[in-house]
C-alpha cells in the first residue's frame, strides 16, 4: 500500500505566529486516515516552545536605577546695581576755591573731594567765640557781684530787691554766654563742613561743581558710589517667585566679560508686584572681586530653585498604572514584576519623574510602555557590547 503525504496550513499554527505542517495520511483504497490527535500534539509541542520563549529587550528599553543629581533653574535677566551709593549736597551756599575729585576716580573714607572758601566762615566763628568770651567774663562778673551781695544780705545790709537783681543779671549773663558758644560751634562746623569728604571707600561716579562755582544751601555736589559689592535686580513673575528663597545660588553672565559666569546669592525679595508687569523684583548680591562689575551693565542667568544629588530618577514613560495605583515593571531573576511606586518630584517639565518610595539603587525597570510587557513575563537582556 502507498502512502501520500500532504502538507496543509492550519488556522492554529497561524494563530501562534508560526508555521508548522497538519500531516494526513491517504490510502488509495481506504481513503483519507484522519490523523487529528497527531496534530494536536503537534500545536501543544509548538505552543509551548513559542510560548517558553523569553522576549528579548533591548539595552535602550531598560534603565539601571542609580543616584542622580537634579538641579531645576530659573532663568532671570536684569541690570547691576551698586548697593551703597551717596549723593553729597552742599549744607551751605559757597564758593568752590578746590575740587580734588573726577568722575571715575576711586577714593577712600575721608578723603577730601573739594573745598569751599572759608574767609567768611572763620570771621565768624572768630567773632561768635569772641562774643562767647565777653560773655563769659561778664557771667563771672555778674557771680562775683551775686555772692557779694549774698553775704550783704545774710547781715541784713542788701535788700532782697538787689539779692533779686543780682540773681537776674547770673541767670541772663550765663543763657546769653550758652547761646555764643553754641553759636561758635555753628561756625566751627560749618567750616569744618566747609571740606566735602568721602563718605566712604568707592568711586566718584558724577561731579556736578567745578573750581571756582558758587553753589546755593542743598546743591548736588558729587554722587559715590561703592563698587566692592554690587546687586543685578532681576525680575521674576508671580508665577515663579514662591520658588525664590534667600541665599539661593545664582549663576550670572553679565555684558562685557566674555562668557564669564559670576557667582552671587539671593539677598532680598521684592514685597510688593509691579502693577504693570505683574513681576517683582529679586536682589542677587554680588562680589565684585578684581573691580570687573560695573553698575548699569546687564545680566542673564539662572537661580537655583531646586536641587536633589542622590534623587531615583525614571522616564515619565515608563510608569505605569492600573487599579491598585502606580507601578514600574522591575527585572527580577529574570521576569518583570510589578513593583508599585510612589511619585514624588516632577523634573524637566513632564520628561522625567523622582521616586521616592518603591525603587532603590541597583533595580532595573522597564522604560519602554509595549502592551506585550506586563508582570510575569519572561526576558533577557543582550550583553553588553
Amino acid at each position: 500500500m502507498a502512502l501520500k503525504w500532504t502538507m496543509r496550513l492550519t488556522k492554529a499554527g497561524m494563530l501562534l505566529g508560526g508555521v508548522y505542517l497538519a500531516v494526513v495520511f491517504i490510502d488509495p483504497a481506504r481513503g483519507t486516515v484522519d490523523a487529528n490527535e497527531r496534530v494536536k500534539e503537534v500545536v501543544e509541542a509548538v505552543a509551548a516552545n513559542q510560548f517558553d520563549r523569553p522576549l528579548e529587550l533591548a539595552l535602550s528599553e531598560i534603565a539601571d536605577i542609580r543616584p542622580t543629581s537634579m538641579a531645576e533653574r530659573l532663568r532671570v535677566s536684569g541690570d547691576l546695581e551698586p548697593i551703597n551709593r551717596a549723593v553729597l549736597h552742599a549744607k551751605d551756599g559757597g564758593r568752590i576755591i578746590e575740587v580734588r575729585a573726577v568722575a571715575g576716580q576711586a577714593v577712600k573714607a575721608g578723603d577730601v573731594l573739594a573745598r569751599f572758601e572759608t574767609d567768611d566762615l572763620q570771621s565768624f566763628l572768630k567773632q561768635r567765640e569772641g562774643d562767647r568770651d565777653v560773655a563769659a567774663a561778664e557771667m563771672l562778673l555778674a557771680m562775683q557781684s551775686l555772692n557779694r551781695i549774698e553775704q550783704l544780705a545774710d547781715k541784713n545790709i542788701a535788700s532782697q530787691e538787689q539779692l533779686d537783681k543780682a540773681r537776674s543779671e547770673v541767670a541772663a549773663s550765663t543763657a546769653r554766654q550758652k547761646s555764643l558758644s553754641a553759636q561758635a560751634d555753628i561756625a566751627r562746623t560749618a567750616l569744618r563742613e566747609a571740606e566735602v569728604l568721602a563718605p566712604f571707600d568707592g568711586v566718584v561716579s558724577s561731579r556736578a561743581i567745578n573750581q571756582g562755582s558758587r553753589v546755593g544751601a542743598g546743591a548736588e555736589l558729587f554722587t559715590i558710589v561703592d563698587t566692592s559689592i554690587l546687586e543685578a535686580k532681576v525680575l521674576v513673575s508671580t508665577r515663579d517667585v514662591h520658588r525664590v528663597a534667600i541665599a539661593q545660588r545664582a549663576e550670572l553672565h553679565i555684558d562685557g566679560l566674555d562668557g564669564q559666569t559670576v557667582v552671587g546669592s539671593v539677598d532680598r525679595i521684592g514685597p510688593v508686584a509691579d502693577q504693570g508687569t505683574r513681576f517683582i523684583p529679586i536682589y542677587i548680591r554680588l562680589s565684585n572681586g578684581g573691580a570687573r562689575l560695573r553698575g548699569g551693565s546687564f545680566a542673564t542667568g539662572t537661580i537655583l530653585v531646586r536641587q536633589n544629588e542622590d534623587a531615583i530618577i525614571i522616564p515619565a514613560i515608563s510608569l505605569r498604572k492600573d487599579e491598585t495605583g502606580d507601578y514600574v515593571l522591575k527585572l527580577k531573576k529574570g521576569r518583570l514584576v510589578r513593583q508599585p511606586v510612589t511619585v514624588g518630584s516632577g523634573w524637566g517639565g513632564s520628561d522625567s519623574l523622582e521616586i521616592s518610595e518603591g525603587l532603590a539603587y541597583g533595580d532595573t525597570i522597564v522604560t519602554v510602555p509595549l502592551p506585550e510587557l506586563r508582570p510575569d513575563v519572561t526576558v533577557t537582556i543582550p550583553k553588553a557590547g
